[in-house]
C-alpha cells in the first residue's frame, strides 16, 4: 500500500511539470505558429475600417427674409405645451409655436406632444403611462377614452364604441375650458395615483421641438434682428388663454402704462442710461414682436407684462415692472391690456 502511494506521488510530482510544458507549447504554437513574430498565427483576420473621406459642407448662404432655426431642443412644461397645441387648433402634422421655460420661441408637432400620454414614469416616479388605462379598446378603457392615437384623442371620452365619438376633451380649441386642462391642472385628478406634491403645478418638464432663433431681414440699413424677450426670466401667464376687452384695456393702459409709453403707446419718453435712450414704443410696436398669429402676438407681449424687464444700458432710469408676477394686475386685466395693444397694431 505504501509503495503504491509513493509511486503515485512521484508520478504527480514529475508528471505535472511535463504537462504544463506541453500545455504552454500547445497554446503558443497553436496560436502563433512556428515562428517568433506570430505571422503564422491562426487567429481570425482583423479587418480595419478605412478612414472615410470627409466631404466639405455646402450650406446655403443666408438670404433675405429667411427664417433661421436651430436644432436645439426646448425645455418646456406640460401645461404650456399642451395649451399651445390645443389653442393652435391641435394640428396633427403641422408644427405649432410655443414658448419654452426660458422664454425662447419654439415649434413642435403632435408626435412630440403625445409623449406626455405614452411614456411611463414621466409625470412622477412610478406613474403609469396614460395609455395604460386610456387605450384603443374603449370598451374597457378608463372613461372610455383613447389617448394612444390622434383620432382617439379627438374622439373624446365616454364613447359607446370604437366607431363613435364621445365628449370633447380639447375644449374645441380653447385650452382653458378643456376637460384635459381641468382634469390635469385644475382638479389634478390625473395621472392615476398622483399624490400631493408628486407633480409640479405645470406638469413634467420635457425636451421637445426646435428653437426658432431669429427672423432674419437683411437690408443695407437694418441689421439681423430676433424676437425680443424680457431680461427677467419667466413663463407666460393665464392671460393669453383669456379673451381680452379692448375698451377695458384702454382704460388700464391710460392708468398704468401711458406715463411711460405715452398716450396710445406712441413712446418717445426719455429713459436716460438706457441703450436706446427712450422707452420703447408700443404703437407701432417692435415689428419682431408682432405676429399674424394673434395667439403668438399675445404671448410675446404677455412675457413682458408678466415678468417685467430692465432695458439694456449702464443705468436706465425706468424699468418695466413685473405686473403679473407681483399680482399688481390680474390675469384678466393683463388680457385686456394685451387686447388693447394688439388693437393699436392692426
Amino acid at each position: 500500500m505504501n509503495k503504491d502511494f509513493k509511486a503515485w506521488m512521484m508520478g504527480v510530482i514529475f508528471g505535472l511539470p511535463v504537462f504544463l510544458i506541453f500545455f504552454i507549447a500547445f497554446l503558443y504554437f497553436g496560436n502563433c505558429g512556428f515562428n517568433n513574430d506570430c505571422s503564422q498565427a491562426g487567429l481570425p483576420q482583423i479587418y480595419h475600417t478605412p478612414i472615410p473621406t470627409i466631404f466639405p459642407a455646402t450650406l446655403p448662404v443666408q438670404g433675405r427674409d429667411q427664417v433661421s432655426t436651430s436644432s436645439a431642443k426646448c425645455l418646456v412644461s406640460a401645461e404650456p405645451l399642451l395649451s399651445a397645441w390645443v389653442n393652435a387648433g391641435y394640428p396633427e402634422v403641422e408644427p405649432f409655436k410655443f414658448i419654452d421655460n426660458k422664454g425662447a420661441t419654439c415649434t413642435a408637432t403632435y408626435d412630440e406632444v403625445v409623449v406626455l400620454f405614452t411614456e411611463a414614469n414621466l409625470w412622477y416616479s412610478g406613474a403609469l403611462a396614460c395609455v395604460a388605462c386610456h387605450n384603443a379598446d374603449v370598451a374597457i378603457a378608463s372613461a372610455q377614452m383613447d389617448l394612444s392615437s390622434y383620432s382617439g384623442i379627438l374622439a373624446g371620452s365616454r364613447r359607446t364604441s370604437n366607431s363613435t365619438k364621445g365628449n370633447d376633451i380639447l375644449g374645441n380649441g380653447d385650452w382653458q375650458i378643456s376637460k384635459l386642462h381641468e382634469v390635469l391642472f385644475v382638479l389634478k385628478q390625473m395621472p392615476l395615483g398622483r399624490y400631493e406634491g408628486a407633480v409640479l403645478d405645470s406638469g413634467p418638464v420635457i425636451q421637445v421641438g426646435n428653437q426658432v432663433e431669429a427672423i432674419l431681414i437683411e437690408t443695407p440699413n437694418a441689421p439681423v434682428s430676433e424676437v425680443p424677450r424680457p431680461s427677467n426670466p419667466g413663463n407666460t401667464g393665464d392671460a393669453i388663454n383669456l379673451s381680452g376687452d379692448v375698451t377695458s384695456g384702454e382704460q388700464l393702459f391710460n392708468t398704468n402704462c401711458s406715463v411711460c409709453h405715452s398716450s396710445q403707446g406712441t413712446g418717445g419718453v426719455i429713459n436716460s442710461g438706457s441703450t436706446d435712450g427712450t422707452i420703447p414704443s408700443l404703437n407701432p410696436i417692435d415689428p419682431f414682436l408682432k405676429d399674424p398669429d394673434k395667439k403668438f402676438f399675445a404671448t410675446n407681449i404677455d412675457l413682458f407684462i408678466q415678468n417685467g424687464s430692465t432695458p439694456e444700458g449702464n443705468n436706465p432710469v425706468f424699468s418695466m415692472q413685473a405686473w403679473g408676477r407681483s399680482n399688481t394686475l390680474s390675469q384678466q386685466e393683463i388680457a385686456d391690456l394685451i387686447a388693447y395693444i394688439i388693437s393699436l397694431n392692426p
